[in-house]
């Protein structure tokens, strides 16, 4: 015998409301998985460089506008020859990464140059190899360390004097 229209109404209600129910509670627990596994350095960075825009593809750029005066700088890791989740930072922005060991960036005055370890759980040592005439600061030579952490090299200074 078949079951009336408004038994087989309520059967696919009772089937909807669990249909929704079980898919909000998954929703919530990926968000929370998610959220957890977020919370280390090491899987965000790795969905970063998989899935986000990867910054091994930029060009190292000039950041500052087409009227300001702008800095040459080369920096290379010391004892590596290349770490694809090092990163060079301007202000917040990725430039590249020292995929190739050494890089070099076009930076504008008064922008801050840092070096973004913090993949790494192990002390990294970066260095200044070469600055573009009139540059006084970063210095040449200058070198800084990470150990899991980002370590900035300072502002970029530029001799008003200099030809």
């Amino acid at each position: 015998m078949a079951a009336p229209p408004e038994e087989k109404l309520l059967q696919l209600a009772g089937w909807m409301e669990r249909a929704i129910y079980y898919s909000l509670l998954g929703t919530l627990f990926l968000v929370v998985a998610v959220q957890l596994i977020l919370s280390y350095p090491q899987p965000r960075h790795w969905l970063y460089s998989h899935f986000g825009p990867s910054p091994e593809t930029l060009p190292a750029i000039a950041v500052g506008e087409a009227g300001e005066e702008a800095a040459r700088i080369k920096i290379k890791i010391l004892g590596h020859r290349g770490l694809r989740h090092a990163y060079v930072m301007v202000g917040q922005r990725r430039i590249t990464s020292f995929q190739e060991g050494e890089v070099e960036i076009v930076v504008g005055e008064d922008e801050e140059i840092a070096i973004d370890g913090s993949f790494y759980k192990r002390p990294l040592t970066f260095q200044v190899t070469a600055v573009s005439p009139g540059v006084l600061s970063p210095l040449l030579g200058q070198e800084v360390t990470t150990w899991g952490n980002r370590e900035s090299l300072g502002k970029v200074q530029l001799n008003r004097s200099s030809p």
